[in-house]
């Protein structure tokens, strides 16, 4: 087949090893695709993009592209399915990372199935002549940054205090090649993993196929249906962290059975030309012409964009933004927008003072059923000065006539706890993996208003509570008790903040023994 590949050269080789052709457009943000197709004397047969874990660029002109099967790989999806389940509409196929976000997209309409990450196995395989003997306990590749990985910083102290450990990869020293990682984990004998979310990851099939054993947070995900704990890997819960590292260290017999089980497994079956060979064999069975296309792809694109622009506005996010507004009103004009597509092209207006149209479009997407509209439009009549229909949007939004009077330019805290409740009961609670903070407060979910509330207030024990909670509940332990233990010290007594410390610093390694 004649493959057109689209952002990240994830398959590029693979692809090529089994006897495809793979077209390699200009990799730039907006690069014209359906122009690609018409500067081409032979017709891709199929499209493939596949996201990238760099710099995050994305083609213009999906939806003009027609006839063809396209195919979509979305990776990270548990802190990128807010954007990707947009994005997967102008395809006729999706591949997920990990398996949550297949379902999501299957029980939308759209044809989607899991497909784990591989590995380039060969990379990682020992020389012949290499004999590094094991000299550390353990060895951990990955940033160890206690401002973006708390509790991975946790993890890692706690085992040194007790054990040898041998780290690279930190922000500091920036990205480890994997001659270079694959040696650390052959040193070490055992590879220890922490993710920022549960499921199977690089990190995980790196280590195994170095030939290394892996030791792994039990946190869920799919892992287990592709290894078989306890034989193939260990893992562990933090609370018997210390007690499953010093069962696996004791027993060298045990740790060889399993390097060499994992080693055998990941290499027969998880390299990354297994997962090329498995989409390929998955599209032939696929009836291209699912995907959206004109009208009602520009709705979706546009809104991909949108958020994309939000989560890396240093990828060119203004200009990517300028690309949303562009589709976003084309579908308006072709009566074909939603209403969340609405809030955000009202939202782009108002940032770019175009403040008519900006609240003709977000009561619109009110009026429509968003209600996020209402409190872009509180925000937008704030901004201007007009306290009275600001508050009156306030209350609508918040389903309340309760709101505190306003004064320009400020948000009482009594609103911010008041709008921050709201979000929840939309389902508007947090973004994984990234705060909205240095945004407008239009886009702003649940836990930016309680933040910025808590930030302001730290004895507020409503705040405190809610706070401490969300994070807890979207699996940010670390961050969860910096905040019970803060809101403790006005509280001391109080039950639901003491519990949510003692749960999330056990979850987070700061408690373990």
């Amino acid at each position: 087949m004649l493959i057109l590949c689209l952002g990240s050269e994830y398959f590029h080789q693979s692809l090529q090893q089994m006897g495809h052709s793979v077209l390699i457009p200009p990799h730039q943000e907006g690069y014209p695709v359906d122009k690609i197709f018409n500067s081409l004397q032979d017709r891709p047969d199929l499209v493939i993009f596949t996201d990238h874990l760099g710099v995050h660029v994305f083609p213009e002109g999906l939806t003009n592209v027609y006839g063809i099967p396209k195919i979509y790989y979305a990776v990270d999806t548990p802190i990128n399915y807010w954007w990707q389940i947009h994005y997967a509409h102008l395809f006729d196929y999706t591949f997920t990372d990990q398996k949550p976000l297949a379902q999501t997209l299957t029980s939308m309409g759209l044809k989607s199935s899991w497909l784990p990450v591989g590995v380039d196995t060969k990379s990682y395989l020992p020389s012949s002549n290499e004999n590094p003997g094991q000299v550390y306990d353990f060895g951990f590749v990955g940033s160890l940054d206690p401002a973006r990985r708390l509790k991975r910083t946790r993890l890692v102290e706690t085992l040194s205090n007790r054990f040898t450990i041998k780290t690279a990869g930190s922000h500091q020293e920036g990205w480890v090649n994997p001659q270079e990682s694959s040696q650390i984990y052959r040193q070490s004998r055992l590879a220890l993993n922490e993710s920022l979310f549960s499921g199977v990851t690089t990190r995980m099939l790196e280590a195994m196929a170095s030939g290394s054993v892996l030791f792994t947070e039990k946190a869920g995900g799919d892992l287990g249906e592709l290894f078989k704990a306890g034989e193939d890997f260990a893992w562990f819960e933090p609370a018997e962290v210390i007690d499953v590292a010093n069962s696996w260290l004791g027993d060298d017999k045990r740790r060889r059975r399993a390097a060499k089980r994992s080693l055998e497994k990941v290499t027969a079956a998880h390299d990354i030309s297994h997962r090329a060979e498995t989409l390929i064999n998955t599209i032939r069975r696929v009836h291209y012409g699912h995907a959206q296309v004109d009208c009602e792809g520009w709705d979706r694109e546009g809104r991909a964009m949108f958020l994309t622009s939000l989560r890396w506005p240093q990828e060119g996010g203004k200009n990517r933004m300028i690309r949303a507004e562009v589709l976003l009103e084309k579908a308006y004009n072709s009566d074909r927008i939603s209403p969340n597509g609405l809030f955000m092209l009202g939202h782009i207006k108002r940032m770019r003072h175009n403040l008519s149209k900006g609240a003709e479009y977000l009561s619109a997407a009110f009026e429509l059923g968003e209600p996020r509209g209402a409190l872009g439009m509180a925000i937008l009549k704030l901004g201007e000065g007009d306290l009275v229909e600001s508050r009156r949007w306030f209350n609508l939004f918040t389903q309340s006539q309760d709101c505190p009077e306003l004064s320009k330019d400020t948000l009482p805290f009594e609103l911010v706890k008041m709008l921050a409740k709201r979000l929840v009961e939309i389902g508007e609670e947090v973004t994984p993996g990234f705060s909205r903070m240095k945004h407008d407060p239009t886009v702003w979910n649940a836990f930016e208003f309680y933040q910025s509330a808590f930030s302001g207030k730290p004895d507020d024990l409503e705040v405190g509570i809610a706070l401490s909670e969300l994070l807890m509940k979207h699996g940010a332990a670390a961050e969860a008790m910096e905040i019970a233990q803060k809101a403790l010290e006005y509280h001391p007594e109080n039950e639901r903040l003491g519990e949510v410390f003692t749960l999330a610093g056990r979850a987070s390694y700061l408690t373990v023994n």
